[in-house]
């Protein structure tokens, strides 16, 4: 019952706050928060009309949508992204959690540590990220996607890309990356997907399952780590463990939480990128014939894809002081949105910004954030995308659209489908 009022008042104050922001700071618009989910570039694109740094009631703060802005933003080291300094958030988040452990609270990761722990934690992961280490992965990739391929029903003219290829391939690189047992993997999808749910704030069913699931994979990784410190292996976790940084270690929370975001963060993104990037595709049939015939565009198309699509349509930053930005007043304690979904559709940085164009020259997008948070784990996912990709057009040369309602991820800081059925015949 408690629950249940909670969801109600949050509704109801979220609707007042939105209808404040539509009518006096332009910063919303008249779209549902369901209409946004679906469709948030027009919502972007209409607020960013008024202004691209404008006031948010709803927010607590302000949006930053421009690229140049967003880009401001996470260079500000006024700005700070540890979220516990934030009492708004912390404290819907420990409602949410009812006294559970919560792994960006509790034991802070990377994504929402600010220097000089930021700096240290980062150091230290980078050793398990090295470019030429992950692009080494490449055969592997191909063949877990040939093997997924392989798994379709030959008597079928129709599967679903987003659970046979998008949530599955992610997570049986990053598990075997960590070496984490395969009948595990099915679990941590569901985990990490609810973990997410964490942020999603006034929707407290969504937040009760991610402080949840928060509190399982942190039990799960601890016994995972002490079976790795008394018979360690070749694999990220084994290798966290030993990396030392001028006689620095990670400690065992710092291990916990970093294990945590590697999973999440290195299935949930591409994931979305995949299914993202196919429905672009299927949408566009004309960019996806340019691939067929030259598939040495494929990984300048993934570039559009995160563009036009990015899977983090937002981040957050919370004010350290009172300063000006913009020629704005902003207080401490207050809430920054960095708008990707926004920035990347800036017209002032890409020319006919809303076209897919496979073939686009311009670079920059910001679909893995900017500066020191920038995503750890972004040449992998661009790895897995581009086999995926290579793959499926290779093996399906009559690739069309099924006919159905598209339902996209219910948390406002992803962008993904849920399911996406194509046809083969």
């Amino acid at each position: 019952m408690k629950k249940i009022l909670m969801q109600t008042v949050g509704s109801l104050v979220t609707s007042i706050l939105r209808w404040i922001d539509y009518r006096f700071y332009h910063s919303s618009t008249a779209m549902t928060d369901d209409e946004v989910i679906a469709n948030p570039y027009t919502h972007y694109n209409e607020i960013r009309s008024h202004g691209k740094f404008l006031r948010s009631q709803r927010n607590r703060g302000w949006m930053a949508l421009g690229y140049d802005e967003v880009q401001a933003v996470l260079r500000e080291n006024r700005l700070g992204a540890d979220m516990r300094k934030n009492e708004f958030v912390s404290k819907m988040i420990r409602l949410a959690a009812e006294g559970r452990k919560v792994t960006f609270l509790d034991d802070p990761t990377m994504l929402n540590l600010d220097p000089p722990d930021h700096t240290r934690l980062r150091k230290l992961a980078n050793h398990g990220f090295i470019n030429k280490q992950i692009l080494a992965l490449e055969p592997r990739i191909a063949e877990l996607v040939d093997n997924l391929l392989d798994a379709i029903d030959p008597g079928s003219d129709s599967f679903d890309v987003v659970k046979v290829i998008a949530e599955p391939l992610p997570v049986s690189v990053i598990a075997e990356l960590l070496g984490l047992p395969e009948e595990d993997q099915p679990r941590f999808l569901e985990l990490s997907r609810q973990l997410v749910g964490i942020l999603a704030l006034g929707n407290t069913e969504l937040m009760d399952a991610g402080a949840c699931a928060s509190e399982k994979l942190s039990e799960y990784f601890a016994r995972q780590i002490e079976g790795k410190r008394q018979s360690p292996g070749d694999d990220l976790i084994s290798k966290l463990i030993e990396v030392e940084e001028e006689g620095d270690r990670l400690s065992n929370e710092e291990l916990i939480s970093t294990c945590i975001v590697l999973l999440v963060a290195g299935h949930e993104t591409t994931t979305h990128l995949i299914g993202n990037g196919m429905h672009l595709l299927l949408q566009h049939p004309a960019e996806m014939q340019k691939l067929r015939q030259n598939p040495a565009l494929i990984p300048n198309a993934v570039e559009e894809m995160l563009r036009m699509e990015p899977p983090v349509n937002f981040t957050a930053r919370t004010a350290l002081e009172n300063f000006e930005l913009f020629g704005e007043q902003v207080q401490e304690n207050q809430i920054v949105m960095a708008v990707f979904a926004s920035a990347n559709r800036d017209p002032d940085r890409f020319p006919d910004p809303d076209k897919f164009d496979v073939t686009r020259e311009e670079p920059g997008h910001m679909a893995f954030g900017y500066g020191i948070h920038l995503c750890l784990g972004m040449t992998l996912a661009r790895l897995e995308a581009k086999v995926a990709f290579e793959k499926i057009l290779a093996r399906y040369p009559n690739l069309g659209l099924v006919a159905q309602e598209i339902s996209y991820v219910p948390v406002p800081i992803n962008r993904g489908r849920e399911s996406l059925l194509v046809s083969t015949a």
